[in-house]
């Protein structure tokens, strides 16, 4: 009778210790998944902001040009994926469900790592008096992969507009001239041009010299080149009243 009750018992611990296992490698496999469809998002939200200049919601990438008609943000071990603000380029943090989001929970530690993720990183705080995850400060941050995209973006945050074409450019706003260049305009016909990837650290293009005492190239680093009608400046350090100097080369 003793030698059955033990047999019971053992089997009954297998028994567990093989659904522990199986629910274990379930989440696991459910959690590769999350990180997969975050990395999706953070290509595609490069994607859109460098095709339509400007920033997207969530169901402006749910669609076939982007991530799909079909793509799920449903997410069982919390709150549903998407960003954590606006003018950002940062998703929620998603292991939030109280049975999942403590400290020491082998869910939440492989959710932060990086061994999936190239586009993606976690930024994990947490909430010492409880030992669990801070969710208020816990996100994860889209790593922009081009110098252009992350150009664009800083425009955008920013609160800039930027028009897809410059074909018929307003006034103090940027427009997308080329794969390489973007303009601002002062006005309807005078711009100054900049390569996306370099932006206000490289070389510029003015349309007009009327231009060259425009603050705006204040900001390009002392050596850059200024080009007006073929003809090439060089940007000099400011002056001691802070006036721009600007030489041309012969």
């Amino acid at each position: 009778m003793t030698r059955k009750i033990v047999l019971t018992l053992l089997f009954f611990i297998s028994l567990n210790a093989s659904e522990d296992l199986t629910a274990q490698k379930q989440n696991t496999l459910y959690v590769q998944n999350l990180i997969e469809r975050e990395e999706k998002i953070a290509k595609n939200f490069e994607k859109y902001i460098l095709t339509e200049f400007s920033l997207p919601a969530m169901n402006d990438l749910i669609d076939d040009k982007y991530l799909g008609s079909n793509f799920s943000v449903e997410n069982r071990m919390g709150v549903d994926i998407g960003f954590s603000n606006t003018n950002t380029k940062t998703l929620k943090y998603l292991i939030s469900k109280n049975e999942y989001n403590k400290i020491e929970d082998y869910v939440v530690q492989l959710y932060n790592r990086d061994l999936y993720r190239d586009c993606t990183i976690v930024y994990f705080e947490e909430d010492t008096a409880n030992k669990k995850v801070d969710l208020e400060n816990s996100y994860v941050e889209m790593k922009l992969q081009s110098d252009e995209a992350k150009t664009i973006f800083e425009l955008l945050k920013n609160g800039n507009t930027i028009e897809k074409t410059c074909s018929a450019p307003d006034t103090g706003k940027y427009c997308n001239n080329s794969a390489k260049t973007i303009r601002w305009y002062k006005d309807s016909i005078k711009y100054i041009e900049y390569n996306k990837k370099d932006f206000d650290k490289g070389n510029v293009i003015l349309s007009s010299d009327t231009l060259l005492t425009d603050t705006r190239l204040e900001a390009l680093p002392v050596g850059a080149y200024i080009f007006v009608s073929g003809v090439k400046y060089v940007k000099l350090i400011n002056d001691s009243s802070n006036n721009l100097q600007i030489l041309k080369v012969k």
